[in-house]
């Protein structure tokens, strides 16, 4: 089974508590104005990779503590994300974060979510990027599905935000949540 990627961080602490593999799926239908990741949208862009291969290289990383799952939208890859966990937690009990630009009430019954502890829902809505933690608008919810970061949901939704320039082959990548003055900076800067 293949899954279909945009790009993956080995190490990132600017996408949920602790240190985190980021791994962002290729193909959205939405077109939320001021997508951090619009590169990611396009169905045919990205990569292909083996769903067991994939998980190999989050279990080698002996220093993160969960994954977070982005993209583009996930749950159109729902399936395959289902077996990249099931896989990946038989061997390892990491917590799962996932960000979706859909509701909770449309999801909730993806068998996706039987592997996540986190799920932020909604889409982007670039007018209520309000700066706070962990999500990009105010419009988004954060959904505890387990209890595992339960002591922890007071991270989401303070004042500041976290974001990581990563060095990739011969582009610099932002990876975190940037409110609106980082975000036209970094595009600026890039363009």
């Amino acid at each position: 089974m293949k899954i279909r990627l945009y790009m993956t961080v080995k190490s990132t602490e600017a996408l949920g508590p602790f240190v985190r593999f980021g791994l962002w799926v290729q193909g959205c239908h939405k077109n939320c104005l001021g997508c951090i990741s619009a590169d990611s949208r396009p169905i045919d862009g990205g990569y292909d990779v083996d769903v067991v291969t994939l998980a190999k290289e989050i279990l080698n990383c002996a220093d993160i503590e969960g994954l977070s799952i982005s993209g583009g939208e996930p749950f159109l890859q729902s399936k395959e994300l289902a077996e990249l966990l099931r896989v990946v937690k038989s061997e390892k009990n990491l917590g799962v974060i996932i960000y979706t630009g859909m509701n909770y009430e449309d999801v909730k019954n993806e068998q996706l979510l039987n592997y996540c502890d986190i799920l932020i829902d909604g889409e982007y809505i670039e007018t209520l990027n309000d700066g706070l933690s962990l999500k990009g608008s105010s419009n988004q919810k954060v959904i505890m599905l387990t209890s595992r970061y339960a002591e922890l949901a007071d991270i989401y939704g303070v004042k500041g935000r976290k974001i990581e320039l990563h060095f990739m082959n011969d582009k610099v990548t932002m990876v975190g949540i940037p409110d609106t003055n980082s975000q036209k900076l970094f595009k600026s800067d890039t363009q």
